[in-house]
């Protein structure tokens, strides 16, 4: 077999989030404990801004934590008589409660991790992230939750998956897959660094004319077939 190990994305990759709307409820609740509407521009507004912090703290203008501290620093909400980090550290209590898989993850882990070892490589908080995999059907097949904040690097940046790599004791980079659905962190991170990829395509975007992912799928279900 070509690989021993695996690493997944979690984020709409292995468990659901913002692909079927579980964010978008989330953020609606939020939002009603403390009193304001959460239209869909309040949280186009949301996604944007954390779009846009994110791309700030991987160009290392910023840190991550200044990203959780910030996304919910917006003009609807600042007269809500609470922080902005403190919505979020809301947020991720909530967030750590959602633990549905994505389509075809659990039938992908099953039989993956019959002869390959399974890894999270993720950015996030460690905290969130684990508890989330910790409480999904997935977990009996996962090794270990890595995330941006375990690791102390951001995806896609080269360092993030070369400490996942040594934490693990793989030093072949033939012997590593990286398996996600954002094809800037989880592919071309992954190309940068000189392991292959797989990109989860659930919105079935087209394909940049690079095409540097070694594989493409639809959902996880479809992955065993292609590597085992």
């Amino acid at each position: 077999m070509k690989y021993e190990i695996v690493l997944f994305d979690i984020d709409d990759t292995l468990l659901t989030l913002e692909s079927d709307g579980t964010w978008r409820k989330m953020f609606g609740r939020l939002l009603n404990e403390v009193g304001v509407q959460a239209t869909d521009q309040n949280y186009q507004d949301f996604i944007d801004n954390n779009h846009r912090l994110w791309a700030q703290a991987e160009n290392d203008e910023i840190s991550t934590e200044a990203v959780f501290d910030n996304r919910f620093d917006l003009p609807f909400i600042q007269d809500c008589g609470v922080s902005a980090a403190e919505l979020d550290v809301r947020f991720q209590e909530m967030q750590q409660h959602e633990s549905t898989p994505t389509k075809g993850a659990l039938d992908c882990c099953q039989k993956l991790s019959q002869s390959l070892d399974l890894y999270t490589a993720s950015n996030g908080k460690q905290k969130t992230q684990a508890t989330r995999v910790q409480g999904s059907p997935l977990a009996p097949y996962l090794q270990k939750v890595f995330t941006s904040e375990s690791v102390q690097t951001l995806k896609p940046k080269p360092e993030f998956f070369a400490k996942i790599l040594r934490e693990v004791g793989v030093a072949d980079k033939q012997k590593v897959l990286m398996v996600g659905d954002t094809y800037g962190e989880d592919v071309l991170g992954a190309h940068n660094f000189g392991i292959d990829s797989c990109w989860l395509n659930l919105k079935q975007e087209a394909t940049p004319e690079s095409n540097l992912c070694t594989y493409q799928v639809p959902d996880l279900g479809k992955l065993p077939a292609l590597i085992m």
